[in-house]
């Protein structure tokens, strides 16, 4: 096997797994994969660590940030996902059902000329409940996705979470603050009549 001059980009190749080519031409990506075995042997790598993280979700053992492909590619290959959507500044009402596999967050922020980020999450008495540092990002309309598996927030109480997300860096910035008003689950069959 001859070693590939122009090998696809990890992200390219997670794109492609995820049907997520939105920045890459599909055809021109098939035809180089049918072409180099190198990148075709990624690729199948890449789907392997997919399908494993997928039985990983439907055991409620994924948690922490994810990319917007993984998130759909989840949710076609037949996982429950609850999303709540904010933008800088939103206070949004949240809550977990009994069919849900993970419920997130999608955090939406101007991200230019930022290369990447910092999310601390606090909850009551201002407690660290999550922190990630260094998270690179992109674009001007850009988005972050932090993910719980929900078998962890059904035991969650109600109250009221903190995210601020900030730039990294010497110059940092706060480019969004957001409030998750979180409703504890409730099991009662009435409820879970309604959301089903």
């Amino acid at each position: 096997m001859g070693t590939c001059h122009a090998p696809l980009a990890d992200e390219t190749l997670l794109g492609y797994w995820a049907c997520d080519t939105t920045t890459d031409d599909p055809d021109q990506i098939e035809t180089h994969l049918f072409e180099c075995a190198e990148c075709a042997a990624r690729l199948e790598q890449t789907a392997t660590f997919g399908m494993g993280i997928k039985a990983l979700a439907r055991q409620g053992r994924v948690s922490g940030l994810i990319s917007r492909a993984l998130f759909n590619r989840l949710q076609r290959d037949g996982l429950n996902l609850r999303l709540y959507s904010l933008a800088p500044g939103d206070a949004v009402p949240c809550t977990i059902f009994a069919g849900d596999d993970i419920v997130a967050a999608s955090l939406h922020a101007d991200f230019s000329g930022v290369r990447a980020v910092s999310l601390s999450v606090t909850g009551p008495a201002s407690s660290t409940l999550a922190a990630f540092d260094d998270v690179p990002v992109s674009g001007a309309n850009g988005e972050l996705i932090w993910a719980l598996p929900a078998a962890l927030v059904r035991g969650f109480p109600s109250m009221q979470l903190q995210l601020t997300l900030t730039s990294t860096g010497q110059d940092r910035t706060v480019l969004g603050q957001y409030t998750l008003d979180h409703s504890a689950f409730d099991p009662s069959p009435e409820c879970r009549d309604l959301h089903q």
